[in-house]
Formats: C-alpha cells, structure tokens, sequence
C-alpha cells in the first residue's frame, strides 16, 4: 500500500508541468472566447428604402458594416449609428433624393439626404441677396417630394414734396392779468413748412407688396401762428396803433374826442356796409363822421365801461336821428342787451 502511494506520488509530479501547461492553455482559451463574445454586436443595418439585414459581428465602421449587409453607399447618402435600449446597435443609410429649388423662372435640383433649405440651395449654386427669402424658410429641414421657392426681393424708392402744417401756439398771461373778457391778440402769423418724404416701394418677385417712409428732409421748416391771450376788462381784443398807448383810459395822442351814445348789437359773423368783418372790436357809425377803418378808443368817462380799440366797418339806421352814437358789436344778442345803452368817449388819434 505504502509501495503505491508513492508511486502515484511519483507520477503525479512528473505530471505536474504538463497539467499546469493545459490549465494555462484552458484559462487562456476562456480569456480569448469572453473577449469574442464581449466583441461581437448585433448589428441592424437599416436603408430608408426599406432594405434591413441583422448581422453578428465585432465589425464597427459604417462602411464595413454596409458591405457585409450587401449594401452600398452611394455619393450624397448619409450613415448614423446608434445603440438602442436593448444593446442592438442601428446603422441607418439615409439614401439621398432630388430636392427642386424654383428661383428666377427656372428650376434647380440639388440631391441630398440631410440638411436644411440653406444646405439645398448651396448644394444648387443658388445665391440668395440680402432681402431675398424662401418657403419653406432657410431652416427648415429637408424631406422627400420637397420644393423651395426662392422669392426675390427688390426696392423702389422715390420722392414726394409734402407741406409741414404750421402749428397754433399761445403767451398765456391769463394766470398775470385780470378782467372778465379772455382775448387771443394775433402776434405773428403761421406759414406751412416743406420736406421731401422719400418713400420705398417694396416688390416680392416683382409685385408690389408694401411702401414705408425711410427718410424725411425738410426743406423749409413751419412758422408756428402765436397769440397772446390775457384777461381784461375791454371788450375790443385789437390793439392800439403803433406808438399809441392808453393809460387812465385816456389814448397818449389822439385829435378828437366825441362824447356819443353807444349801443349794442350782435350778428352771426358776416361784413358791414363797409364790406369789411364784423366781429369784437367793429362798431356801426354814421360814416360822414367817422369813416370806415378808422381804429378809435371806446370808453365810458368814468372807466368803468371800456370796449377798448375799435374799427369802424359799418352804418347804423340811427345816423337819420342821432349822428353821434355808435352801435358797438358783441358776439351774442345776450351780451349786447346786457351792456345797453351807455355814454361813452370815442377818441380818434
């Protein structure tokens, strides 16, 4: 027993070597294997005319992969890969078809598989200007049966003299003086203004779609119309003759002075018998006295009445019975009924 013990033991290390040497070469053959199993992928190759093969292989690039579906990548085709949620890698060949581009009367093609509007009309050697525009817009992605139409863009301006309307502006001493009639007294008279207005037509493919104004040149500003507009007690808004000035209601020159009655009436607007305005500051007379557009101070002698500087445009049906009186206007029949009949000084410079 002892005898073949030792025997076994014997044999079992002249064995040793080679044992270890095929469990070696066994480990090594198991490293090999698990890395090929780790290598090899499902591979699902795809082409968007609807050919799909399913292959197994540590084969990554595009057009390897292409070759053993037995596809072919043709000049403007396009690849992807991806590796979807079960481990299977997706090779998709997006095959390239004809896009048509419409500019300038004519058509255009350009074949492509990917891409934007932009990336079409490049590949079509079509210029777009600045203004110039297509549809579907330059981002739009691109798709089968697409057509662009590039749409050109193109201005036409000209000119056109326009008035400037003058504007209305007032001194308001208003908040300064005192008195129950509010008067606006011209001081300078308005005049319209000029400016070339340059306008642009806008034509998308030669039909005209919208104007703006892109430029204004004035030529001659406006001249703004200004009043003065206070308050007094004078009913007449006019103002003195140059170098005259009226203080205690007594004008600073004048050559005569008539003590008359005066009276009130009103109309709508209109001309006197003179053919001149009637409005406040006009009165009715007895022309032999006082010719017409003669400009006179009205006043009663104590002050207390003042209808101010006047201008004499009409004649009144009292110059028959009453020479020195005066018929003054008002604007409304009230106002004059209310004033009634006074004595006034009538002072002629």
């Amino acid at each position: 027993m002892a005898k073949l013990k030792e025997h076994i033991r014997r044999r079992l290390h002249a064995a040793a070597p080679r044992i270890t040497a095929v469990a070696a070469a066994v480990l090594s053959l198991c490293v090999v294997c698990s890395t090929l199993i780790t290598a090899v992928n499902t591979v699902q190759v795809q082409d968007s005319d609807g050919m799909a093969r399913t292959l197994m292989t540590a084969v990554t690039q595009h057009e390897d992969l292409l070759e053993l579906a037995g596809m072919e990548l043709e000049e403007n085709d396009t690849t992807t890969m991806k590796r979807t949620e079960d481990g299977t890698l997706l090779l998709s060949l997006q095959r390239a078809f004809p896009v048509t581009v419409r500019a300038d009367g004519k058509n255009y093609q350009a074949d492509i598989s990917e891409g934007t509007v932009r990336d079409v009309l490049t590949r079509a050697g079509v210029a777009l200007d600045e203004n110039d525009f297509t549809t579907p817009k330059l981002s739009a992605p691109v798709h089968k049966d697409m057509e662009i139409q590039v749409h050109r863009v193109t201005f036409e301006d000209h000119v056109e003299s326009e008035t400037i309307p003058f504007e209305t502006q007032y001194q308001d001493e208003t908040e300064t003086t005192s008195g129950k009639y509010t008067h606006e007294v011209l001081l300078s008279n308005g005049k319209d203004g000029k400016t070339n207005v340059t306008y642009r037509q806008k034509f998308i493919d030669g039909i005209y779609d919208s104007t703006q104004v892109v430029e204004r040149e004035v030529i001659e500003p406006a001249v703004p119309k200004v009043y003065r507009r206070y308050k007094t007690n004078a009913v007449s808004p006019l103002l003195p003759p140059e170098g005259i000035t009226v203080v205690n209601n007594v004008p600073s020159s004048y050559s005569t002075v008539y003590t008359m009655k005066a009276t009130g009436y009103s109309s709508r607007g209109g001309r006197g018998a003179s053919g001149l305005g009637l409005y406040y500051g006009t009165f009715a007379c007895d022309p032999t006295l006082i010719p017409y557009g003669t400009k006179v101070y009205i006043t009663s002698e104590d002050g207390r009445f003042v209808y101010g500087w006047a201008i004499a445009t009409d004649t009144g049906a009292f110059i028959h019975t009453n020479r020195m009186q005066v018929d003054l206007y008002y604007e409304t029949y009230a106002e004059s009924a209310a004033n009634g009949v006074k004595t006034v000084k009538v002072y002629i410079p």
